[in-house]
């Protein structure tokens, strides 16, 4: 933290004001310009996002939404949280998205909507997936948690389908500690989330104390607070410059490795894509094992891929029908990706990497 952000929480306590109110309005109408989205909706995290976004869709009990079976749990788990069924896919091994090829054997009578999860930014072919979701009549939410500063041709992600949601929590490119954001381009969509994150009360409803009360659907508490906003307004301001040196890193980090045949980098057009953290794939899960092991006794902490949700417990499904999934979650690993890390640091790291494959 700063002396900005420092300012900027200092205003929020002088305010006298805690609760969203005027910080959190500017944050969403920052960030909604940024993105290029009609509207803006601050929530209390990606995952609440995502259980609202499809809350707002209609999503309910009986109903399935597609949903790729290498992401994060709380893709699937706000599937559940709607009382419907997630219905895992396989992955591309090219984008580490979901496989559109395979995507229509998954639609039934109750498909309802299909999650797709920008993975570190990178995206599936969008023109063939909204064509399958128009076709077969489906909604489309974007899990757009690692995609800020991203686009798919000349639009920002999660601003490619009928409701997209990012993640503010400490990892990522801005932070709010944690926090999310809803973005649409649909009025009735973006007043049916603000309404869900307010206990069920139309916007504006608070102005007026005969209308305070009234709750005209069910809804929760899942409101911004002025300090979060401070923060993120701070940060926004940071955004671009913290774009650059995400991308400068995962070139770095590219040149210096790419010639070892034990590692893999996806493909990734840096022209549109700003990776939250760079990602290499191993040759298997053994050596990322071991490779995890060495860097660790040198002081270097790394990340492994989420696990594939079907080998997941509450998610357990034969793993003959992930095949790509179950693979690259197996190899797939995360270096250091601070955005205060220098470039002797990153140099150390890249040595180290040599090293145990020499």
């Amino acid at each position: 933290m700063d002396e900005s952000e420092k300012k900027e929480l200092l205003s929020v306590i002088d305010s006298g004001w805690f609760t969203e109110a005027k910080k959190t309005k500017e944050f969403e109408k920052i960030f909604a310009k940024f993105t290029g989205s009609r509207y803006a909706c601050a929530i209390t995290s990606g995952t609440a996002g995502l259980y609202l976004g499809l809350n707002a869709l209609g999503i309910k009990q009986g109903d399935e939404v597609i949903v790729p079976d290498l992401t994060f749990v709380a893709s699937p788990n706000s599937v559940q949280a709607n009382n419907a069924k997630p219905v895992l896919i396989d992955i591309e091994p090219d984008t580490l998205n979901l496989d559109t090829n395979i995507l229509e054997r998954k639609i039934t009578k109750k498909t309802k909507a299909i999650m797709t999860v920008n993975f570190n930014g990178r995206t599936t072919n969008m023109k063939i997936l909204r064509e399958i979701a128009q076709k077969n009549n489906l909604k489309l939410i974007e899990d757009a948690a690692h995609s800020l500063g991203s686009y798919y041709g000349k639009k920002h992600q999660g601003n490619l389908s009928d409701i997209g949601v990012f993640s503010f929590s400490t990892p990522k490119i801005i932070t709010t500690g944690q926090g999310g954001m809803i973005v649409t381009n649909n009025k009735k969509l973006y007043e049916r989330c603000m309404d869900l994150k307010d206990f069920g009360r139309k916007i504006g409803a608070k102005k007026n104390m005969m209308s305070a009360f009234d709750h005209h659907i069910i809804g929760q508490n899942f409101k911004f607070t002025e300090f979060q906003a401070a923060v993120g307004i701070s940060q926004m301001k940071k955004l671009s410059s913290r774009i650059k040196i995400k991308k400068k890193m995962f070139k770095r980090y590219q040149e210096e490795l790419e010639n070892i045949s034990d590692i893999e980098f996806v493909g990734t057009d840096l022209k549109k894509i700003t990776p939250w953290m760079t990602d290499i794939i191993l040759k298997n899960k053994n050596t990322r094992l071991k490779l995890i092991t060495f860097l660790k006794k040198n002081n270097i902490e790394t990340r492994i891929f989420y696990p594939s949700i079907h080998k997941l417990k509450p998610y357990l499904t034969n793993d003959k029908k992930f095949p790509i999934s179950s693979d690259i979650s197996d190899r797939g690993l995360w270096l250091p990706s601070s955005i205060t890390l220098k470039e002797n640091q990153i140099g150390f790291i890249t040595k180290q990497i040599k090293k145990f494959f020499n």
